[in-house]
């Protein structure tokens, strides 16, 4: 084999490993992007998660709110009838 050929082979070689080198960096920004996703969706889901809480204390809040206004309703129509 010529020193010219295995030249060629060298750098077709260092070619293919560059390659699967920019594969793999492509493969680690994908990951930190996903991590940095991950982390976003988490921080989503706990406000979402706060916000339900807090809708669910005001609706049972309105629905007391709404059982009193009833009770006076009906106190005051009773006494009318006494």
């Amino acid at each position: 084999m010529k020193e010219e050929d295995l030249l060629k082979v060298i750098l077709h070689r260092l070619a293919k490993i560059e390659a699967k080198m920019a594969k793999q960096d492509d493969l680690d920004e994908i990951h930190e992007q996903l991590f940095e996703q991950d982390e976003q969706i988490r921080h989503i889901s706990d406000g979402l998660q706060a916000l339900k809480v807090n809708l669910e204390i005001r609706h049972i809040e309105n629905m007391n709110s709404d059982d009193v206004l009833l009770r006076s309703i009906l106190d005051r129509k009773s006494l009318q009838y006494k």
